[in-house]
């Protein structure tokens, strides 16, 4: 779906959902909805919230991060910074635990396009990394606790750092990698009890708490304060 005003809509079925979910993004909105909305439910509340939605752009496109040459992301998992060079155009080099931007000095980075280009290499190198790290982690995880899923996906999702389905499908969210290891593993663990209890209801929380060592609400306190809208990529 296109909006002039609001841009591209993308919408996101979810049988979990109770009510519709407006978020932000580059492109527009994504829209979560509850599974049987129609396409006229959803054109009636965004007609409805049409003021509010466009607030909701504005302050995204107003904190959306600039890459500046000084910018860098350094931690145990991942690395990325820029560095002069001697070459007439920009390029950059991804290793196997990062990537590093190398430029001309009289390079300018605030150029719409380059920023584009340079967000999509920083992500695609975060990719390469959590589609790595994940996968057999989430798998040890999961066979300690003697819980089996049916597949795992590594996602751009930037509403939330991991899901688990009906059918037992994990997603986890690329930018996980960007938290410390055990903030992960907890993300890890609370889609695995999902396996077990769909909901976040008591027996969710015994469950969850048992399987991070009684972390459970300070691990929480501290995800909430690594917010996720922070990463641009």
């Amino acid at each position: 779906m296109e909006d002039a005003q609001l841009g591209v809509i993308r919408i996101k079925r979810n049988s979990r959902a109770k009510q519709m979910l407006f978020r932000p993004c580059d492109e527009g909105l994504v829209v979560t909805v509850p599974a049987f909305s129609t396409q006229s439910q959803i054109k009636t509340a965004i007609k409805e919230m049409r003021e509010r939605l466009l607030k909701l752009r504005q302050r995204h496109a107003e904190t959306a991060r600039t890459i500046t040459p000084d910018f860098r992301i350094d931690n145990e998992f991942f690395t990325y910074h820029a560095q002069v060079d001697q070459r007439k155009s920009p390029i950059v080099r991804h290793t196997q635990n990062g990537a590093v931007c190398l430029y001309p000095a009289s390079f300018s980075f605030e150029d719409k396009d380059f920023q584009e280009w340079l967000i999509h290499q920083i992500t695609e190198g975060i990719r390469r990394v959590a589609a790595r790290e994940f996968p057999p982690r989430l798998r040890a995880l999961a066979e300690a606790r003697g819980l089996k899923y049916t597949q795992v996906r590594i996602s751009k999702a930037k509403g939330r750092w991991g899901s688990c389905s009906q059918q037992k499908h994990i997603s986890l969210s690329l930018y996980l990698l960007l938290l410390p290891r055990h903030l992960q593993d907890h993300v890890m663990h609370h889609e695995l009890t999902h396996l077990v209890e769909m909901n976040h209801g008591p027996r969710f929380h015994a469950l969850m708490d048992k399987a991070v060592n009684g972390r459970e609400q300070e691990n929480e306190k501290e995800i909430k304060n690594c917010d996720i809208a922070f990463c641009k990529f």
